[in-house]
């Protein structure tokens, strides 16, 4: 008996008894042919073993996890042109080997991912993630937490993506269908098979229905959604207390109850800067809808009085105007996580289909036992907000997180924000007193804070920052893709994904990331159309790029990034004159900007686009130096 690390495959031919059933010789026959010529030799190929097969599944062992990922994506692609769908599921863990068998939790937990996996699909677990290739990060996308039977701790649950989307349904229908003039008649048929589910069932159920048969089918046309999911925007809750000194708090929570929101990946979750910015505008819903590109808006208020909580909301369908529901909460202050945690699965429940108790749990972690503290992070986030300017406010709000950080040093979150204020002051010179060892002052509250939270998504975002400003640009961008993961909504977190992408030369996933990040913050301030226009002329794509920019400019004409950009641009274009007069822009609108400066930044990284563009400022009689400061003549006393 020999206990070992191994990475485990476990994979199913689903509804293969159904297809026996129909065609028993034909099927076994197929099976025969998927194991033979596509299963065993690609097993072979990449050093996994079989130690088991049931019939219509197997289980093999591989020494690395890199080439178990191989063979998993290279056996679910073989089956694109098979009759069959096959689901995988692998994990990396100890197992313990004898008589040429496989036990324990390692294997246990490779079954139990491949069960709960999608038909088409390979679903991984954390350990997988954390073992494989640092440059694999974009191919997985998180599932949720989830409990296994028998295992004692839950765990993150990712998926592979596939180059077909990780759907075995699609092509097995334009096989049988035959192209687009059969799908477009299926699609017909199944629109009539949804208004009989109309007529039949609840509203509910029907919308579920519809919208999995309308994202299957929008696939199976070859039409890309957007994005299908359910978008909901909350609102600023109204401050019922009495106290404008109390405003803070409700914002607190109106803020957290969108965080919480935003952890679910079944949801389109609008961007607080862009719903707090129509606080106080009197606006029907349905208009409001169309303004935050929202089907669903929660409105509510809070009041705190004493060490008494009263929370009122509501969900409202912004294409009806209909109430879907309303509920209200008399709580004690001290319960106030319980309160967000019953609110955001209230919400999710009557968005999707179902929700899963696993993320529920998750979300009602206690993230303090003091809620002092958490009055104080409140506060300082109130006090500060990202993106400004004034230095006072940021050393004021890191004052009220010391102060947290001192009532409860394992406050993680608190720990974060603070880190942050000490690298955005360093690399933006917002107080006027920082130096570059704040960055690596930050850099450590923060790696403390993902110490504590490891799920904390705005540490991995605050880190990927400070990697960044450290020059440690593959660092910066793993710690961005694990913020998102954790926070798919999360439009600031989306961004700094874009902007690590920028740095690290994948300009092409900029893109796609800095879109997603506007759509989810329609009323963005212009550093998001600034990064996109950033990522767009990374890309090569100048002429959308230059539309983005002049987007940028004609709503502020002294925006610096997006005039540096658009001077870059223009000189690729051979528009020399129009470069230098917008280079004149920025050196009026900015007097401190130098070529010195940009190297040093290093914008696009170290990529040969980073020499070609300063080269291009160059020949925009960009200065090498900053402009000195003129000096204060002494007055006599």
């Amino acid at each position: 008996m020999e206990r070992k690390l191994a990475a485990i495959v476990a994979g199913d031919i689903v509804g293969y008894s159904r297809l026996m059933a129909d065609d028993e010789a034909a099927t076994y026959s197929a099976l025969r042919s998927a194991f033979d010529d596509l299963i065993v030799p690609v097993l072979q190929r990449h050093g996994g073993r079989t130690y088991k097969s049931t019939g219509d599944g197997f289980l093999a062992t591989f020494p690395s996890v890199n080439e178990a990922l191989d063979a998993a994506i290279e056996i679910q692609a073989g089956f694109e042109d098979r009759p069959f769908d096959l689901r995988i599921g692998v994990n990396l863990g100890d197992v313990i080997e004898d008589n040429g068998d496989m036990f324990g939790d390692g294997v246990n937990v490779a079954a139990r991912l491949e069960a709960m996996a999608d038909p088409g699909s390979i679903f991984v677990s954390d350990a997988v993630v954390r073992g494989a290739d640092r440059n694999r990060g974009a191919h997985f996308s998180r599932v949720g937490r989830r409990h296994i039977k028998n295992i004692r701790e839950s765990f993150d649950v990712y998926a592979v993506r596939l180059k077909n989307g990780g759907n075995g349904m699609a092509p097995r229908l334009r096989r049988a269908l035959g192209g687009r003039r059969a799908i477009a008649a299926y699609a017909a048929g199944a629109a009539a098979i949804a208004m009989i589910a109309f007529a039949a069932s609840d509203t509910a159920r029907f919308q579920s229905i519809a919208g999995g048969i309308t994202q299957s089918l929008a696939g199976l046309v070859g039409v890309e959604r957007a994005d299908a999911r359910p978008a909901v925007a909350v609102l600023p809750f109204d401050n019922m207390s009495g106290d404008a000194n109390e405003t803070y708090f409700v914002d607190g929570l109106t803020e957290d109850i969108i965080t919480e929101l935003a952890r679910n990946p079944e949801l389109q979750v609008i961007a607080r800067n862009s719903t707090f910015a129509l606080r106080g505008q009197p606006a029907d819903t349905r208009e409001l809808g169309r303004r935050l590109n929202a089907g669903y808006i929660v409105e509510g208020s809070a009041r705190r009085a004493g060490d008494q909580l009263r929370v009122v909301a509501q969900l409202i369908d912004t294409r009806s105007g209909a109430h879907l529901w309303s509920r209200s909460y008399d709580r004690r202050v001290d319960d106030v996580f319980a309160v967000q945690t019953e609110l955001t699965s209230e919400i999710v429940a009557h968005l999707v289909s179902y929700v899963r108790q696993t993320e529920a749990n998750a979300s009602a972690e206690r993230p303090t036992e003091n809620l002092q503290a958490y009055d104080l992070l409140l506060q300082a986030r109130n006090r500060y907000k990202h993106g400004s300017g004034d230095g006072e406010a940021l050393l004021a709000s890191r004052a009220l997180l010391h102060r947290a950080l001192e009532l409860d040093p394992g406050y993680a979150a608190a720990r974060a924000h603070l880190g942050m204020t000490y690298i955005v002051d360093a690399v933006q010179g917002v107080s006027g007193r920082a130096t570059k060892a704040d960055i690596e002052t930050g850099l450590s509250e923060v790696r403390q804070a993902i110490r504590l939270d490891p799920n904390l998504a705005a540490g991995y975002q605050a880190l990927s920052f400070g990697l960044a400003a450290s020059a440690d640009y593959e660092g910066g961008l793993q710690a961005a893709r694990r913020s998102v993961e954790l926070n798919p909504n999360d439009p600031d977190s989306m961004m700094a994904l874009a902007k690590a992408q920028v740095r690290f030369g994948d300009y092409a996933e900029a893109v796609v990331n800095a879109e997603r990040a506007r759509r989810l913050h329609p009323l963005a301030p212009e550093y998001y159309t600034y990064v996109h226009g950033q990522a767009l002329y990374a890309a090569g794509r100048v002429d959308e790029a230059d539309r983005v920019l002049n987007e940028c400019l004609m709503r502020s004409p002294q925006e610096q990034d997006c005039l540096l950009i658009r001077t870059a641009l223009l000189v690729g274009r051979g528009e020399m004159d129009q470069a230098q007069a917008t280079m004149a822009r920025l050196v009026a609108a900015n007097p401190q900007f130098s070529l010195a400066g940009e190297r040093d930044y290093r914008r696009f990284g170290n990529s040969p686009l980073m020499d070609r563009f300063l080269a291009d400022l160059a020949r925009a009689k960009a200065p090498e130096t900053a402009a000195r400061q003129p000096r204060v003549a002494a007055t006599a006393t």
